[in-house]
């Protein structure tokens, strides 16, 4: 029996892990294309955002129109994630490296854990410190 019920617990962890990893898979690769619509898909209904200097709460459509208008003026080429983390608040956080054709931007997004899935309750695009 409990063995059992220790198999079934691992495999809960082993789904979680991997819904959070597909998740970040997703947002990595519509920042790298610039796809927005795929972006937003993966947001809260109400996601922090910071676009450069320009920061608040927007709903999936603003944001996903901010996010185009960046996309157009930084059309993206590749983006790499450089570190990920888990906050005190059990939210997963990844910080990566947007290159784009006018320059190099620092993004930070924190993954949520909802009913079943993970969804991005913050996205930041910084202007990075030191273009490579």
């Amino acid at each position: 029996m409990n063995r059992t019920l220790l198999l079934f617990a691992a495999l809960l962890i082993g789904l979680g892990l991997r819904a959070q990893d597909a998740v970040k898979d997703q947002v990595v690769q519509a920042m790298k294309t610039g796809n927005t619509k795929e972006l937003a898909a993966q947001f809260i209904p109400n996601i922090d955002l910071t676009v450069k200097d320009a920061s608040d709460i927007y709903s999936r459509t603003q944001a996903e129109q901010i996010l185009r208008k960046f996309f157009n003026e930084h059309p993206p080429v590749d983006m790499v994630i450089e570190h990920k983390g888990e906050s005190k608040f059990g939210d997963k956080y990844y910080i990566g490296i947007l290159r784009t054709r006018t320059g190099y931007f620092r993004v930070t997004f924190f993954l949520k854990r909802t009913e079943e899935t993970f969804q991005v309750k913050q996205l930041r695009i910084e202007n990075s410190k030191n273009d490579l």
